[in-house]
This record gives structure tokens, sequence and C-alpha cells, in this order.
């Protein structure tokens, strides 16, 4: 589903934003502070802070579908992932360090924007012990980026 170009994208200093909705149809949005390829690229990893994500979660357990989107301040390029089989899993302490140098990489992206660190590491801050991963699988992925090619689908069945 992603290319070299789009792994690689979402991989940088872009702000992730996890979507989610319930039987109810109302949806839930939390940021993420991180995400890894898995399985060979396969799947998505995004990382949460659970303490603020309960109802987020609750709908993915319920439904498993999820939506991730990946914005890049600095030139608002934009991509979106759809998925049907996510799963929330235990944080492996393991991956703290792509945390942290997405988290320092982030506010190199906003400060030019007049964004304070400060600010950047209060939006972020978590706990270790209350991270969780959400992994999924993209069946659908959309460039979102401001213009006239913004929805287009870029792969898979939308």
């Amino acid at each position: 589903m992603l290319d070299a170009d789009n792994a690689a994208f979402i991989q940088t200093s872009v702000s992730i934003s996890l979507a989610t909705c319930g039987v109810d149809h109302l949806p839930n949005l939390m940021r993420a502070v991180g995400c890894k390829l898995l399985d060979g690229g396969r799947r998505v990893g995004i990382f949460l802070n659970a303490t603020l994500a309960p109802a987020l979660l609750a709908d993915i357990r319920a439904n498993r579908r999820v939506a991730c989107v990946f914005c890049l301040p600095s030139s608002n390029r934009t991509l979106q992932l759809k998925g049907e089989d996510a799963e929330v899993l235990p944080f492996d302490p393991a991956d703290l360090p792509l945390i942290a140098e997405h988290l320092a990489d982030f506010v190199v992206e906003v400060a030019p924007e007049g964004v304070p660190e400060s600010v950047v590491r209060t939006l972020f801050a978590y706990r270790p012990d209350a991270l969780v991963m959400v992994a999924f699988s993209p069946c659908a992925a959309f460039s979102q980026t401001p213009g006239p090619r913004a929805g287009q689908s870029i792969g898979g069945t939308p």
C-alpha cells in the first residue's frame, strides 16, 4: 500500500492524528506521539497516550476501523491512511527512542511557525507506562494535501 516515498514521509517530523468512530457514528480523534512500520512495511504502528484516548481505543476494540492522517506543517503535505484491522497492542519500551526522535524532529519542524518547544512538549506529553501502539494494515490511502488533488485516492479501496 505504501510506496517508498510515503513510507519515508510518515516517519518524518509529521503531525500524526488517529481517528475512529463508534457505533453511534461520533468521531474520536487523538494526536499520536510517533509511528513505525511493521511487518516489512505492510502495517503501520501508531504510538498513543492511552490515558487520553479511552473512547478511541474502545472504538478500535469494537470495530477495528481507523483513519490516520500524517501532515508536514511546513508544506501542508498530507497523507491519509485507512485501516479495517486495527488492534491495540502493548507498548514496547524499546520504541522510546523512536518517539523521542519524532518529537525532537517535530519541534524543529514547527519552530519556524512560531510554536515554542514547551508547547510541543506539553501537547505531546506522555508517561511511558501509559503508551500503547495501534497497529493496522492500510487498505486505502489518499492525498489530502490542500489543492486540486486533495482527496485523491492513491491506493487501495476507498
